[in-house]
């Protein structure tokens, strides 16, 4: 049985390098995103204000990559928009915690409070802000990824839409009884359609 239009062109979409890259930069991001909890957790296991919201910024960046991930299997449009909006919403926040931690790292180092040596907390405080860094570089290049991936998707919905529709006049002209043949008649030849053994 041949496979339909629609599922060959679902198959190569889910194979083809854009897919793959967004793949893995989510995964990317799910890394950096749960690696980034350790200094934030080390600086102080009990953490203060300013502190949670680091911790925020990392689970917003979490549900975003969960986010675009379902998005890639379910294929829905609202997906997509709950997704854009994560995305921006985690974009913002590395840019205002990197901010911070790097140009303002002595009263981001009193809101801590932590409770270790001085070298320790400015260790901890520079490897938060890169990996910060690294996620805001990794959060852009997916989002801008899943944008791609999103228009591509259309352009496939609406070639399919449209083979479908093709497919649906042609079974129609079936169902009537009108080949093409029956069509060249209709355009002004005479068109005989009786058996051989009755000429």
């Amino acid at each position: 049985m041949a496979s339909s239009p629609s599922s060959s062109s679902s198959l190569r979409s889910s194979c083809s390098f854009p897919n793959l890259l967004l793949w893995l930069l989510n995964l990317s991001l799910l890394a950096l995103a749960a690696s980034a909890l350790g200094p934030a957790l080390l600086l102080r296991p009990r953490p203060t204000p300013f502190g949670w919201a680091l911790v925020s910024v990392h689970a917003a960046t979490l549900l975003s990559a969960l986010a675009s991930m379902y998005t890639h299997l379910a294929r829905r449009r609202l997906c997509c928009h709950a997704h854009a909006a994560l995305a921006v919403t985690a974009l913002c926040s590395h840019a205002l915690a990197s901010y911070a931690l790097l140009l303002r790292r002595d009263r981001s180092l009193a809101l801590l409070a932590s409770a270790r040596d001085r070298r320790e907390q400015v260790a901890l405080v520079l490897l938060e802000a890169a990996l910060l860094l690294a996620m805001f570089l990794v959060q852009a290049v997916a989002l801008a990824a899943a944008c791609a991936v999103g228009r591509r998707w259309a352009r496939e919905h609406e070639a399919a839409e449209a083979e479908k529709a093709a497919a649906a006049r042609k079974m129609a002209r079936v169902r009537a009884g009108v080949t093409p043949v029956d069509e060249k008649g209709a355009s002004g030849k005479v068109v005989l359609t009786g058996n051989a053994d009755e000429c």
